[in-house]
Parts: C-alpha cells; structure tokens; sequence
C-alpha cells in the first residue's frame, strides 16, 4: 500500500534512489513524505501510510538559518523522522519541484 500510495502522489525510482542515498547517510529510519503545506514552524505532508504533521528538525533549522529559501515548500519531497513518542520531524529536503529564484531588491 505504502509503496502505491507515493507513487500516485508523484515519487519516481529518480526519488527513491536519492532517499536511499539519504537514508543510508543518517543512519536512521526516515520515511519520504510530500509536502502539501508548509509553515514556518513545520509542515503536513503526505506520506505512504497517511497525513503526517512534522516540525523541523535540526539539521534542516541550521540550513533554513543560513537560507531561508531552503525551508520546505509545498510539492517538496523531504526525509521525515518518526520518533518512539509519536512526534515527526522534517529532516531534509529530497527533491524540489519548483525552481526558486532570488531577486535583488529594486532601489
């Protein structure tokens, strides 16, 4: 089921090998998740087993703090945590499928 699910919400082989990747790298047990909204203190994704809300975790607060583009977006596929007292929290973003552009200021 969890499989079929993230492929009709989007997920390709292109995102499962980058999570793999991903996975391996934390070596701790994440799961891929859609963002569909995103706040600045967490986000609800769409994961293979359901609505999930997740906050941001450290890794990810320290990356937003030097870039603040690079908070979660909708659409973006990210690494969630799902910790043993029920909590989630958004650890990294996987994919991107909108292209953010920065522009200078007009004077």
């Amino acid at each position: 089921m969890g499989s079929q699910r993230l492929r009709a919400l989007g997920w390709t082989e292109g995102h499962e090998k980058a999570f793999a990747i991903l996975q391996e790298a934390a070596g701790a047990d994440l799961i891929p998740a859609l963002v569909t909204e995103a706040g600045e203190g967490g986000c609800t994704t769409e994961s293979g087993t359901g609505t999930l809300r997740a906050t941001y975790g450290a890794n990810l607060l320290l990356s937003m703090a030097a870039d603040p583009l690079r908070r979660p977006l909708n659409d973006d596929w990210i690494a969630v945590r799902r910790w043993p007292d029920g909590r989630a929290t958004a650890e990294a973003i996987l994919s991107r499928r909108v292209t953010l552009m920065r522009q200078e200021p007009s004077r």
